[in-house]
């Protein structure tokens, strides 16, 4: 299943196992998604991660929208990511990131904020696809793909105004640090030196990755 091999990938590459799977918290029905979710929460796009909270639990939702799995299954971005199943492919590697580094964060009793998912999200975005165009003797093109991923977006219009700023912060940041990254290290995942440097940054609280962006 397409969402395991994600997990997986990233897992993987920041060392970071967990005890759950993401595929036993996936609902691809958007019904179902909006039941699970305050009407004051309620959102309308394609992916989506819910949490109910109480004082001893956490219970995790992830919402995919399954048409975008279903095309995913069709055109598989692990055997060929190209322009066509590339915006599929980043709706369901946001969400399974959102699960992964909330559900490894619990794991050490670590509090994680919205925007630190978000940002975690973007840069794992940038990341996981150059090392999937690397392998599949795509060409990388750092520099195309950080515009269409940090430049050559849109927000929904229907996003409350916090939620926009914490978009629009997170695609900031995050755009800065793969920017420096792409500097750093030209050639990406063949240099162990960029894994460390990915993995220092996974485990850094929110205020310690923008501080580290902000003098990168």
């Amino acid at each position: 299943m397409l969402v395991k091999n994600i997990q997986r990938s990233l897992a993987t590459l920041y060392e970071t196992p967990v005890a759950h799977c993401v595929s036993d918290f996936l609902v691809t029905d958007a019904r179902l998604a909006a039941a699970l979710e305050r009407p004051a929460q309620a959102r309308h796009n394609a992916e989506r991660l819910l949490l109910q909270q109480t004082e001893d639990s956490l219970d995790i939702t992830l919402f995919i929208d399954a048409a975008v799995l279903a095309a995913l299954d069709v055109s598989d971005p692990f055997a060929n990511l190209h322009a066509e199943n590339l915006n599929d492919f980043l709706i369901a590697l946001e969400g399974v990131s959102h699960f992964h580094y909330l559900v490894w964060n619990a794991t050490y009793d670590r509090q994680v904020t919205q925007l630190e998912l978000e940002l975690q999200a973007e840069v794992d975005k940038f990341v996981t696809a150059m090392q999937l165009l690397d392998e599949q003797g795509a060409g990388a093109a750092p520099t195309a793909l950080h515009d269409a991923l940090f430049t050559a977006v849109t927000y929904h219009a229907d996003l409350d105004a916090d939620s926009d700023r914490r978009y629009r912060e997170a695609n900031r940041y995050a755009g800065k640090y793969c920017r420096t990254l792409t500097r750093r290290f030209p050639g990406q995942h063949r240099e162990p030196s960029f894994v460390n440097e990915l993995r220092r940054f996974y485990r850094l609280p929110q205020n310690e990755k923008i501080r580290a962006i902000e003098t990168g």
